[in-house]
C-alpha cells in the first residue's frame, strides 16, 4: 500500500500544516527519511528532527552525503510549500557543504528557509545541526526550484 507524496498531501489539503508530524513517503527514494518528524512549518520556516540511523550512514558510521542531499531536497521543498502548498516546483540546482560528521545515534535538527520566492523560481537554504538550533553545523545546503507554468 503506497501513500501519496508529501507534496500531494500539502496540495490536497491546501495547507502546509498537513506536513506536521512524522514524514510519510510515497514509498520512493525519500523513504530513507522515514524517521523524520516535522515540528514547524509556516511562511518563514520549516523545522524537522531526525536521528542518524544505520540506513542514513556511510561506511564510517556517520551521516552519508547522499542522505544530506535528500534532506536538503525534501526540507527545501517543504519550506516552499510553507509559502504556497500548491507550488512545490521542480529542482534545477542543489549544493551542499559538509562541515562536520554526525555519527549513528546523533539527533539532528533541520531548518529550512526560503531565501527568495519569485514568479518562476524559489531559492531555499537548509541547515542541519547536531542536537538543536544552537548545535554545531553538520551541513548547509541550497536548493533552487523552478515553478513551471501550468
Amino acid at each position: 500500500h503506497r501513500h501519496c507524496s508529501f507534496i500531494s498531501r500539502a496540495k490536497r489539503a491546501g495547507d502546509p500544516a498537513a506536513l506536521l508530524g512524522p514524514f510519510v513517503s510515497a514509498g520512493r527514494y525519500d523513504s530513507c527519511l522515514s524517521g523524520l518528524v516535522c515540528t514547524r512549518i509556516d511562511e518563514r520556516l520549516v523545522t524537522c528532527n531526525v536521528t542518524v540511523t544505520d540506513a542514513l550512514a556511510n561506511n564510517y558510521g556517520t551521516l552519508h552525503g547522499g542522505a544530506i542531499s535528500t534532506m536538503v531536497d525534501v526540507v527545501g521543498t517543504m519550506a516552499l510549500l510553507g509559502k504556497d502548498p500548491s507550488r512545490a516546483g521542480v529542482s534545477i540546482e542543489m549544493n551542499q557543504t559538509f562541515l562536520s560528521a554526525a555519527p549513528v545515534g546523533e539527533p539532528l535538527q533541520l531548518t529550512g528557509r526560503v531565501l527568495r520566492y519569485g514568479r518562476t523560481l524559489g531559492f531555499t537554504e537548509v541547515e542541519i545541526r547536531k542536537g538543536g538550533e544552537e548545535g554545531p553545523l553538520v551541513a548547509v545546503g541550497r536548493h533552487t526550484k523552478m515553478f513551471p507554468s501550468n
